[in-house]
């Protein structure tokens, strides 16, 4: 009968580690997935750490779950940042297929150990010194582009599923938006936050145009054909889902606005205005959120004409005056120069006094009267040329004389 020695219970407390390892795997990504054995090595490092021992003597792997997502990175040793990275890393491609916003929480933990790794720099040295050898040079990866190279992994899956809108891209695409969280929790410095805020910026502006030439190309093949009034609109309606895989990006609402701008204006120009509100209605949301960034940012001057067009259009559609007045101003808020929207502008502000003179009483009426005074006043700062500013001065001037 062979007697039980040292190496037996390290055997079976590694089969252990593996075992719970594997469990924490599958509460994390949520279905049961066999793991490397080497994961095991994250249960022991785990250990280390205090509170951890007594979490991995219950075997509980949800609790254990929780300390982990919970841990501070900033304290860790290189060897449990390392398992942290592939252990979370390997949690996001589980996921991502069928649970996106928490692929990507797994895919930035993983992020953030890399980052942190990339900063401490000795342990990936001597890692790749013990696997490639010293003199091996051109097979190595700085410590600094690790991140570089998980951010390009993740990247992959929203080029790969661009055509599709597969949910693995719109869990790639969130994670990529959240860059920043992740050198935070990593305690990274301005400058590698923000160059690997740039390099996530290039992935997901890569992967969104590829979503979005789809839709460019039908559209431009529709253009050619004499049906193009109504393909166009509808063949447009695929960047709604474009929008919501990318995660309201705002390259999107550009596109949207610079389709609809061309559509619109033959609408507008032949006061088509039932087909008109039926192309707006669908992005209002979009429009909402790209004034609400313009006028959020100075620098985005150049986005502003276009985006102030589409709440003329908005405007121009609606049957309520004080609606209205109330999109037109939006316009104007987001692009004070605009020429078309200040026409509008002047026009409706006429027609707001016209209704005020027109309801006036016989007597008295004072503050009525000077509240239409101070609108067709706007008017005329805003386009003096506006053609409803000659017959409401003439109505002004006759209710004053009936006011006398």
């Amino acid at each position: 009968m062979s007697s039980w020695r040292s190496d037996d219970d390290a055997l079976l407390a590694r089969l252990e580690d593996e075992l719970l390892a594997t469990e924490l795997f599958a509460t994390l990504a949520g279905a049961s997935h066999p793991v490397h054995p080497r994961a095991g090595g994250l249960v022991a490092e785990l250990r280390r750490l205090p509170g951890g021992a007594d979490l991995v003597a219950r075997g509980d792997a949800a609790r254990l779950a929780v300390f982990v997502e919970g841990l501070a990175l900033d304290a860790l040793p290189p060897v449990l940042l390392h398992h942290l990275a592939v252990f979370h890393g390997n949690v996001g491609e589980r996921l991502a297929p069928h649970a996106p916003a928490r692929a990507a929480d797994a895919w930035v933990r993983a992020l953030a150990a890399w980052i942190a790794l990339g900063m401490e720099r000795s342990y990936l040295v001597s890692l790749a010194d013990a696997l490639l050898g010293p003199r091996d040079a051109d097979a190595r990866i700085p410590p600094e582009r690790v991140a570089s190279e998980l951010l390009a992994t993740i990247a992959r899956h929203a080029d790969t599923t661009a055509r599709d809108l597969g949910p693995a891209g719109r869990a790639a695409l969130l994670a990529l938006a959240r860059v920043d969280e992740a050198a935070v929790r990593a305690g990274a410095p301005a400058a590698t936050a923000a160059r690997l805020r740039g390099e996530a910026e290039r992935h997901r502006n890569a992967a969104v145009e590829s979503a979005l030439a789809v839709t460019a190309d039908a559209i431009e093949e529709a253009s050619a054909r004499p049906t193009r009034q109504t393909e166009s609109p509808v063949l447009l309606l695929r960047t709604i889902a474009v929008w919501g895989w990318a995660g309201n990006d705002e390259a999107v609402e550009h596109f949207v606005v610079e389709q609809i701008e061309k559509l619109g204006w033959e609408l507008y120009r032949a006061r088509d205005w039932d087909r008109l509100r039926a192309l707006l209605a669908p992005y209002r949301p979009m429009f909402e959120s790209l004034g609400t960034r313009i006028a959020g940012d100075p620098h985005r001057i150049a986005y502003a004409a276009p985006a102030a067009q589409m709440f003329v259009f908005l405007a121009e559609v609606e049957r309520s005056l004080p609606e209205q007045l109330q999109l037109v101003e939006r316009a104007i808020a987001i692009c004070p120069t605009h020429r078309n929207g200040r026409l509008v502008l002047a026009a409706y502000l006429c027609h707001n006094a016209q209704a005020l003179l027109r309801s006036m009483p016989l007597l008295g009426g004072r503050e009525q009267l000077a509240r239409a005074e101070a609108l067709v006043a706007r008017a005329e700062q805003l386009d003096p040329r506006a053609s409803e500013l000659e017959p409401t001065r003439s109505l002004l001037e006759a209710v004053r004389k009936r006011s006398r």
